[in-house]
């Protein structure tokens, strides 16, 4: 089941990924000896998530015969680090100062598991610029192939993206100029799509051609790595280009999107936000303070010449984040019905508002023409307003029964008040988490915890996730699943997946 389809399992939480795969491992007797190619290939994409003691003894000759389909799976930080070991092992590759331009081509986005140290071994002729763009496709189609864009652990990928950094600038010459160094290299828009703005020193962007660096705006606004210093440097040539903040067209601001963030409260409010597509490429930037927040919702109902009240379901939708930069009287005020149609979208959210902000917000939903009243809600309408159910007021979360509670999303349980955590829910309303909700618990959420209510969150947490499975040889699995060993531990495994993570 997971061998064919494994777009589920790659969408459960890290934890429960390798709790999982540990159980089969234990069944199928995989603890102990080398990871052998039939054992490794029965896995199918889980074979990336065994324990770092089994996965380190993979069959060598396997590793290096299947270089395409090891460089397609998942892999924590961890896993990296034991990927690199293996490669630079005398009888897989060795050691790095002797690669060339052969094993760099196999290895791909391998080469950005190395150690930094490791990295500087390799003989600088073979890393051009061209050499330097094909690693970065090489990792480019993975993140977004089928595999890539469900492995989306944040520190995982942020851990590649550094490597991939240093890589760029250190071969490039940028970390060891000195009087007597060749000019730095400039990018072309060319070279910085198949890179990533962000892996480029700030100089080399704001030293770009006029045209060039237009081109390629868009594609610095959208670079989630692009960092504070870089993304200063890139404001002060727009500002060359194009003149003073009050002076950006609809077009130049959706293109800098989250750069942005670095303009002060007072420039933020110069900004003329006129139109759905300058105010959505602000609204999709999580990351504004609570100053940048509120100056930007009066921005945009300035611009608009509109009250809160008479924000559409698409304007409210283009916020987004914006959203928590409106007072709680401005919330009251919006249209019941248009919020509704934007709740979808704004569930789906991290929303950064204040806990009056949410309540707000939610109770926007219990008008008679939309959802109505709190008690009457059931699991889909908490499904569909999301984040938006930790606005919940005490009375009514405490009142939530186990249907109720099931459609509560993590992202909703993580963003409660540590306080009113412990007051809204007892000890049996915790023991109806699903295991999703309960890994969204955080450290102050469980601290404020009684005794009694954390052994009901711990319960939920245990790892004996097959606990109660049938046995794989039991006759009623033996039949449709005789294939193989893997197929009958995986039957009754995928049924308890069912059952304790039911949107998974």
């Amino acid at each position: 089941m997971i061998i064919e389809e494994p777009r589920h399992f790659l969408m459960l939480f890290r934890t429960k990924q390798e709790l999982l795969v540990d159980k089969i491992t234990q069944k199928l007797g995989m603890r102990s000896g080398t990871f052998t190619e039939a054992e490794f290939r029965s896995l199918g994409i889980m074979a990336s998530f065994v324990a770092d003691e089994v996965f380190f003894q993979v069959d060598r000759s396997f590793f290096v015969q299947n270089l395409n389909l090891l460089k397609g799976l998942c892999y924590s930080s961890n896993k990296m680090e034991i990927v690199s070991r293996i490669l630079i092992e005398p009888g897989v590759f060795g050691p790095v100062t002797s690669w060339n331009e052969t094993t760099l081509s196999l290895l791909g986005r391998f080469i950005f598991f190395l150690s930094v140290d490791t990295l500087q071994d390799i003989s600088q002729p073979l890393m051009t610029v061209g050499r330097i763009e094909k690693l970065f496709l090489s990792q480019h189609r993975w993140e977004h192939g089928d595999v890539g864009v469900l492995c989306s652990n944040t520190n995982d990928r942020t851990t590649v993206f550094n490597k991939q950094q240093f890589v760029l600038q250190y071969f490039l010459g940028f970390l060891k100029l000195t009087l007597s160094s060749p000019t730095p290299m400039v990018p072309t828009c060319e070279i910085l799509r198949t890179t990533a703005p962000s892996a480029w020193p700030s100089n080399s962007l704001s030293s770009m051609s006029t045209s060039a660096f237009s081109n390629c705006l868009e594609l610095m606004g959208q670079d989630p790595y692009l960092a504070s210093y870089q993304s200063s440097e890139v404001l002060k040539k727009v500002k060359k280009i194009y003149g003073p903040v009050s002076n950006f067209s609809q077009s130049v601001i959706s293109q800098l999107g989250g750069i942005l963030k670095e303009l002060t409260a007072e420039e933020l409010s110069l900004l003329r936000l006129t139109e759905q597509r300058s105010i959505g490429a602000l609204g999709v930037v999580s990351t504004w303070n609570s100053m940048q927040l509120t100056t930007l919702f009066t921005t945009v109902l300035n611009s608009m010449k509109k009250s809160p009240s008479q924000l559409d379901s698409s304007t409210l939708v283009a916020l987004g984040y914006i959203i928590c930069g409106a007072k709680t009287t401005d919330i009251r005020s919006f249209n019941n019905i248009e919020f509704s149609k934007a709740v979808l979208w704004l569930g789906r959210l991290k929303l950064a508002c204040s806990e009056e902000q949410m309540t707000a917000l939610v109770e926007l939903l219990t008008n008679s023409l939309v959802f109505g009243l709190m008690s009457s809600w059931n699991t889909d309408v908490f499904i569909e307003i999301g984040i938006l159910a930790a606005g919940l007021p005490d009375m009514a979360m405490s009142a939530l029964v186990e249907g109720q509670i099931k459609g509560i999303s993590p992202n909703a349980i993580s963003i409660i008040p540590p306080g009113k955590f412990a007051v809204v829910f007892s000890p049996n309303q915790i023991s109806m988490f699903t295991y999703e909700q309960a890994v969204a618990v955080t450290t102050q959420q469980a601290a404020a915890l009684s005794d009694v209510q954390n052994t009901a969150l711990a319960l939920v947490l245990s790892p004996d996730i097959v606990q109660g499975a049938k046995s794989p040889g039991e006759k009623s699995l033996a039949s449709p699943l005789s294939h193989s060993p893997l197929c009958l531990i995986l039957g009754p495994l995928m049924l308890l997946i069912i059952q304790f993570c039911p949107d998974a």
